[in-house]
């Protein structure tokens, strides 16, 4: 166990160089870029909670969190205690799988931490400006762990990794001493590994995982802030989360870095290597109609060439092809590809009134996938796909260079309003809820930006 007095002593460099890491950053104010990308993020993240909060499954969890009076509050309304808040919260914001991505040698999704950020931030006090600097920490973290070790190949989840960049963010918001931090990060590291349980058919875990890791982080950051200790070392020896978890870890963790516009947004509600495959299916649909005199035709043969890790992520099992669920299906690069070229169009709610349609679960058994050597090369600098459709005896085809949302072809904050608008639906709600947001890092208190007009 380590002395929750030093830091100085621990024997595991990396716990070291991450609490210090906190430590060197919490009081370091964020640029004009830098707090306009976190406001896009923290908009962005809402949008996505918004529109879940009318979905059957939130419904259910929060009436097993029957937390009426309680200090924190819930994304659109309602209160809860801050680990039930923050369980919550970040359940909305990954629930629709219209939330951000980030694509390095590991996938995440770095904006699942917003929802504990707020929780934390609003059960300590905090301004708008200080939970947007813990937003910004916590990201930096979770892309630089992104970007190195073997966790993926290794079969474990992304949200292992947030949970230790919540704990990070957490401990900001909580003011923990840099010997804290590292307790509160050791805590997370020792319990919060969770396996890769969302290949195949998909369940609901899709978004409760990152929910268990904010909440448990957020947990072990006020068990920190009142004297528990934890092992030391954590990442390193023979027992250690490197050997057994992620392989080896090289972590930058420069604090000079700005890492708050390398995120990817989602201009779609599905997984992020489908957006570009949804553009290109929505553009063949257009030309095949204007083509055709009108009516759309029968499809002989649909292909999909993408890059290999695409491929295996989503068309990696035969429910991806015949899926039962809307948690597969929005994981699915057969049945979304099958989905717009039927329909023509891709909103909220769609797959809910085509899952078992007739037309689209044939299509989609029509789908091939292959990965595309170029493609594959080039990934994740690009995100390329190229579908090409056959239809009444002529060959249409589409190719992607790279989707809206990638760094490369960035979503602007006026799109992410309109996403906003779309998710929220009442318009003079919308709109007053977006000006609350905007206004978010000269807000004293965070509250009603939290819960909406």
């Amino acid at each position: 166990m380590m002395d929750a007095r030093a830091v100085s002593h621990l024997s595991d460099n990396l716990l070291r160089r991450l609490a210090a890491f906190g430590e060197a950053c919490r009081h370091r104010p964020l640029s004009k870029q830098a707090t306009e990308a976190m406001v896009t993020r923290l908009i962005d993240a809402v949008a996505c909670a918004a529109i879940a909060t009318r979905g059957a499954e939130f419904m259910r969890l929060k009436a097993a969190f029957s937390d009426a009076g309680q200090p924190c509050h819930i994304i659109g309304g309602g209160q809860a205690s801050l680990e039930h808040a923050a369980f919550l919260n970040s359940f909305l914001i990954r629930q629709q799988d219209w939330n951000d991505t980030y694509i390095g040698r590991n996938g995440g999704h770095p904006s699942d931490l917003i929802g504990g950020v707020l929780a934390a931030g609003e059960h300590a006090g905090k301004s708008g400006a200080a939970v947007l600097r813990a937003m910004a920490i916590g990201q930096h973290v979770m892309l630089d762990l992104c970007d190195t070790g073997d966790l993926l190949a290794r079969g474990w989840d992304p949200s292992t990794y947030l949970g230790i960049a919540s704990a990070v963010a957490g401990g900001v918001l909580f003011d923990l001493s840099e010997a804290q931090f590292a307790q509160a990060i050791s805590m997370t590291v020792v319990s919060g590994n969770i396996l890769m349980g969302r290949t195949g058919k998909v369940s609901s875990w899709k978004a409760l995982s990152s929910a268990a890791a904010v909440r448990n982080s957020l947990f072990y950051g006020l068990l920190a802030k009142n004297g528990m200790t934890a092992p030391d070392p954590v990442f390193e020896g023979p027992y250690g989360f490197t050997r057994h978890i992620s392989g080896d870890l090289d972590l930058e963790l420069d604090p000079q870095r700005d890492r708050t516009g390398d995120s990817h947004l989602k201009l779609y509600p599905a997984v992020y290597h489908a957006q570009g495959p949804i553009e290109a299916a929505m553009k063949i649909h257009r030309r095949m109609i204007e083509a055709l005199g009108g009516t759309l035709p029968a499809i002989e043969s649909t292909h999909l060439d993408i890059y290999e890790f695409a491929l295996r992520y989503a068309a990696d099992a035969p429910d991806k092809w015949a899926p039962q669920n809307v948690e597969t299906a929005d994981h699915s690069l057969p049945f979304l590809t099958a989905h717009v070229l039927v329909t023509g169009e891709y909103r909220p709610g769609s797959i809910e009134r085509t899952l078992h349609d007739p037309n689209v679960r044939a299509l989609a058994q029509k789908v091939t996938v292959s990965a595309s050597p170029d493609f594959s090369q080039v990934w994740p600098k690009q995100t390329a796909s190229r579908l090409t459709v056959v239809a009444a005896g002529q060959t249409f085809s589409e190719e992607i260079e790279a989707i809206i949302g990638h760094p490369t072809r960035p979503m602007s904050q006026e799109t992410v309003l309109e996403k906003f608008m779309t998710c929220v639906g009442e318009p003079s709600q919308a709109k007053r809820w977006a000006e609350r947001l905007l206004e978010f890092p000269r807000l004293t208190s965070i509250t009603e930006a939290v819960t909406g007009p």
